[in-house]
């Protein structure tokens, strides 16, 4: 016993130090951002910060994490000529410090949100839907919030649903969930996806995607809700809608805010996301001072539980930064194939072999990571908005319907459906649908252009 009382005592210290070393990384990430900035003393401490942080953190990594961990650093062995200095990967630190803010503002957007009472008004217009418009009200609803606060969103739709619903119920709305909050990826710049996407091309054709995200997300919605919820129609369609109107202002006041500031201030999409959200949630804070301590600490503990998360991420975009910098990636593929990619290849290619690999439990960051490296800078003939749009559709469809979702997984406990069953449910064929159909169409597109 008094063997395990140091290694108990040490956990919330080795935490705490965690959460610090975290906190300064997003720091040095604002800094870096406001001051224009991307190198320098303040982005070295960053990155330092951040690596520091990793290695604390991987001694706790979950098993699905260390495999995707592990499978990165195949893709990077294959990359890479030789193993990088130490000023390889503090230059890599420095570039990848803004995707290691990304997620903790997302979790303060997310505990923020939790708190406002429009949201709740929202939450609880939803729980008084009838049953035929429920589960289309609730992709509908997952849309939206997704669309801000990504998977925070299953958290406050589950709470809507009636306590006493059924098991067939239960899966219905998870299903629903499921693909509504995971299509917003397409075109949505709050989602770690786009971080990605945004990394192989110039920052107005990562704008461009998400003006062809809004088409691509849209006429999912349409096709899932009518084809999958036979009796939901326009009076239901009207009444889910009625449900959104408490957080419509608000919702687009935010997104208003990103865009502008992205344009007034030159900045890429993740760069204005950072920079806006916390300032937003500061105003929210002092017109509610009652609720900052709330705040704050379901900040700190959602910083910890997704600590596994900013590490794999961290990972890839590393992978992303040194696939982009090394040429070994394109002589490889140049060994296979010495031509330039047709764009008929390389489009449908990406969002289906995401959807693919995903289905055996192949985390989308992995596959999208390494086709983006392939088919962007010249090595597909696509225009590049067209590409990060298709990864983009391959990352709604491949976290649709995937063991390793982290999507499927939260909403399997939240509803309590068993994971296999949304794994292997509806989900599945929308998933290969939306891949296939997306992938295609963006191909035709592509030769029209």
């Amino acid at each position: 016993m008094s063997s395990d009382a140091p290694e108990t005592a040490a956990r919330p210290l080795i935490r705490n130090l965690r959460l610090g070393l975290l906190t300064v990384a997003w720091g040095a990430a604002l800094v870096t951002i406001l001051s224009g900035q991307a190198h320098g003393i303040t982005a070295t401490c960053g990155a330092a910060a951040l690596g520091l942080f990793v290695l604390l953190t991987l001694p706790r990594l979950r098993r699905d994490s260390l495999i995707i961990l592990a499978m990165l650093g195949v893709v990077m062995l294959f990359i890479l000529d030789d193993v990088p200095s130490l000023e390889d990967m503090t230059r890599g630190g420095e570039r990848v410090l803004i995707f290691a803010a990304l997620l903790p503002t997302m979790a303060l957007v997310r505990a923020t949100a939790m708190t406002m009472p429009s949201v709740h008004a929202t939450q609880e217009r939803l729980g008084r839907l009838p049953a035929v418009a429920s589960a289309g009200g609730l992709q509908l609803a997952a849309h939206v919030f997704g669309g801000i606060i990504n998977t925070g969103a299953f958290a406050l739709l589950s709470a809507a649903l009636p306590p006493d619903s059924g098991t067939h119920r239960r899966r219905i709305a998870a299903e629903a969930a499921i693909r509504g909050m995971v299509v917003s990826s397409a075109w949505s710049p709050f989602f770690v996806a786009f971080a990605i996407g945004q990394i192989f091309v110039a920052p107005a054709y990562a704008w461009m995607a998400i003006a062809l995200g809004t088409v691509s997300a849209f006429l999912f919605m349409v096709v899932t809700i009518v084809g999958l919820h036979r009796g939901f129609k326009g009076t239901e369609l009207r009444q889910s809608l009625a449900c959104l109107g408490p957080v419509a202002s608000r919702l687009a006041a935010v997104l208003a805010a990103v865009l502008v500031v992205a344009v007034g201030l030159e900045l890429t999409a993740l760069s204005a996301v950072v920079t806006v959200m916390p300032l937003l949630v500061l105003i929210q804070m002092l017109r509610h001072r009652e609720k900052v301590t709330v705040i704050i600490a379901d900040t700190c503990d959602a910083m910890n539980k997704t600590a596994d998360d900013i590490v794999v991420i961290t990972a890839a975009m590393l992978v992303a930064f040194f696939a982009i910098s090394s040429a070994s990636l394109a002589s490889m593929v140049a060994g296979i194939y010495s031509d330039v990619i047709p764009g008929w290849i390389a489009l449908p290619a990406v969002p289906i072999m995401m959807m693919s690999l995903s289905v055996i439990g192949i985390h989308p960051v992995i596959t999208s990571t390494t086709l983006l490296a392939i088919f962007s800078g010249g090595g597909a003939d696509v225009h590049p908005a067209l590409l990060v749009q298709a990864h983009l559709v391959g990352w709604g469809a491949g976290t649709m319907s995937s063991v390793a979702s982290l999507s499927v997984l939260s909403c399997a406990t939240l509803y309590r459906v068993p994971t296999r069953q949304l794994v292997f449910g509806a989900n599945i064929i929308s998933g290969f649908g939306y891949a296939v159909v997306g992938g295609v169409g963006l191909a035709l597109i592509n030769m029209l252009i």
